[in-house]
């Protein structure tokens, strides 16, 4: 998705260095629901553009008008997380 492991911090509300520790995240917490969230709109993604790592990146950095905003700006708040993740289900439900 080309999203830094700080970009990834600031999605799920954790600091960068949780990834590296290894420490895990409670699915039942709120950093837990939106890394589902976002393990969502990754699994969704990778779907729709066959796993092309490019693509995905191109995708998340380029602004898309039927989310309203460029998706990595957006999937930093949980409206625009969600609102990526229910325009990605849905374009996924098409094909």
């Amino acid at each position: 998705m080309g999203l830094s492991q700080s970009e990834l911090g600031a999605v799920i509300g954790r600091d960068r260095t949780a990834f590296s520790r290894r420490a895990g995240i409670d699915p039942a917490s709120k950093a837990g629901e939106l890394a589902l969230l976002l393990i969502r709109a990754y699994r969704s993604l990778f779907a729709l553009v066959g796993g092309d790592a490019g693509q995905m990146r191109h995708w998340m950095h380029t602004r898309n008008l039927h989310t309203g905003g460029v998706p990595a700006e957006q999937v930093r708040s949980v409206t625009g997380l969600s609102r990526v993740v229910e325009y990605l289900d849905a374009i996924r439900g098409k094909i």
